[in-house]
């Protein structure tokens, strides 16, 4: 398989990034769920939505479109991760990665009824509730290996600093196996939808 990282890299959001996959196609229903504002669409592929790039920002822009037979995914652009109350209420499922500088965030997943969180553990181990939807491909993932020794700095006793980039490769392949298509070229290259997401939908 690639390394879907190094892809997102190459786009320039090293900085950080949410992506949320959602098991749709509808993807203007998918877009108005995570409070899109569907008068401010603009199609375009990657390049030019991230001129928009900007992760802090006040103004939240969300780049989304089809994404796999029956799978709608949403970048976000600029500002805050999208909020998936609505996914939850309209009972669908989705997955969410969220990162930010060299931080990976744990994963946020949604089974259509509730939602849980796909957590970490040491160096790259990820851990899921029992039953879950997420722990087959987990299982199927496996552990880390090659798992190297402990960073001892003082008196503390920290990750490996591969430990992020790790966690992140295990939640993008668990969205690409529950969503059918892993991210490479192809799917950069693709044009999708630009929105704005006005602030009252986000707070």
């Amino acid at each position: 398989m690639d390394d879907q990282w190094e892809f997102l890299l190459g786009t320039g959001m090293g900085r950080g990034f949410t992506g949320t996959w959602v098991e749709s196609g509808d993807t203007d229903a998918v877009a108005v769920l995570l409070g899109a504002d569907l008068a401010s669409r603009q199609d375009c592929d990657l390049v030019t939505a991230m001129t928009h790039y900007r992760p802090m920002a006040f103004t939240e822009r969300i780049w989304t479109g089809p994404h796999s037979d029956g799978w709608t995914h949403a970048l976000t652009i600029s500002g805050p991760p999208p909020v998936t109350t609505g996914l939850t209420e309209a009972g669908l499922r989705f997955l969410q990665i969220r990162t930010m500088d060299a931080y990976v965030h744990d994963l946020l997943y949604g089974d259509g009824v509730t939602t849980a969180w796909a957590t970490q553990r040491w160096y790259g181990e990820v851990l899921a509730d029992p039953g879950s939807m997420v722990e087959p491909y987990l299982r199927e993932a496996g552990p880390p290996t090659n798992i190297p020794e402990a960073v001892h700095s003082g008196s503390w006793i920290t990750e490996p600093e591969d430990h992020n980039r790790v966690c992140l490769e295990t939640y993008l392949f668990l969205t690409g196996r529950m969503s059918g298509r892993f991210i490479d070229r192809e799917w950069l290259g693709e044009k999708r939808s630009l929105y704005t997401v006005p602030l009252s939908a986000v707070m």
